[in-house]
């Protein structure tokens, strides 16, 4: 009779298990569920071993891709971590303005996955500067040091995604340089300028885009009062040329927070704010991001 009543509670543990193990599954399939503007979205996106969103993309904007594998994803020769959200796995891969177009594979995933990349065609800006202004370019011993600052800010994001609402709009301002346009300095070309610049008075008050945490804020060489956010899944925001800085690195803020004000500091000729979006080392296009999240790409 023992050995009955024992082999009974053993069914009921084994029975009290798998309900507990379902509900964990379902708990974990609303929470990546919300993430996306509705069920169908997320449906489609959490029914594939791999997804990639959006398939197809233009030249400087970039893809979220989903597995239900943890590690990492090769994208042209360099591993992105995949972050863990409910029962799925999210990686973004930044697609360059310089990236041929075509269809490119995306390795590490359990599945092969493949995302075509469209051409897009930038236009051309031209800057004049006083001489003392050019000069800044040819200090090059301040540039490199700041810039190994930043990347050092940008080479580990926290392994959650700390966004869930759209992103903002970081100032209200006039957009004067949109992004991807080819630079010209005095007639000389400079550089590609992968942000948005938009014009406001100084003291104008910056806003953080998303919520996300501090990962670098002081006054750099070209770029002036500089801060840059974390908002996970290797996701950075980047403002520049602020008058002023109201947050320090390690500080954690939410979306509309007042973080700075406009300002021309650094290589500036007036007062503005550069904003664009990093995912690790390489900029991507702020309009793909910009009142929405990578989780609504799929819809555009």
């Amino acid at each position: 009779m023992e050995w009955l009543i024992a082999l009974w509670i053993a069914i009921q543990s084994l029975g009290s298990a798998a309900d507990a193990q379902a509900a964990a599954l379902e708990q974990a399939y609303r929470l990546e569920a919300s993430y996306y503007s509705g069920e169908e979205a997320a449906m489609q996106a959490m029914a594939e071993p791999v997804a990639v969103i959006p398939p197809a993309v233009f030249q400087g904007d970039a893809v979220m891709v989903r597995t239900e594998a943890g590690g990492e994803l090769l994208w042209r020769n360099q591993t992105y971590p995949l972050t863990e959200l409910g029962n799925g796995y999210y990686a973004l891969l930044p697609v360059p303005t310089d990236l041929k177009p075509g269809t490119y594979t995306i390795g590490g995933a359990a599945q092969e996955a493949k995302v075509t990349v469209k051409a897009k065609s930038f236009d051309t800006d031209r800057l004049t500067v006083t001489k003392e202004q050019e000069s800044m370019w040819q200090n090059t011993e301040r540039i490199n040091a700041d810039q190994k600052k930043i990347d050092l800010a940008r080479s580990k994001s926290v392994p959650e995604v700390l966004f869930k609402e759209p992103f903002v709009t970081p100032v209200k301002g006039r957009l004067t340089t949109p992004y991807g346009y080819t630079r010209y300095v005095n007639g000389v070309f400079n550089s590609i300028h992968r942000a948005i610049d938009l014009a406001a008075p100084t003291g104008t008050p910056v806003l953080a885009a998303n919520d996300g945490i501090v990962v670098l804020a002081e006054e750099l060489y070209l770029t002036g009062n500089s801060i840059y956010l974390d908002h996970g899944m290797n996701l950075f925001s980047q403002y520049a040329h602020m008058s002023k800085l109201h947050v320090k690195a390690g500080d954690k803020v939410k979306a509309g927070d007042k973080i700075g004000e406009v300002g021309s500091t650094g290589f500036s000729t007036g007062p503005h704010l550069h904003f664009t979006f990093w995912i690790g080392n390489t900029a991507t296009n702020p309009d793909r991001i910009l009142g929405r999240t990578p989780f609504n790409w799929q819809e555009r």
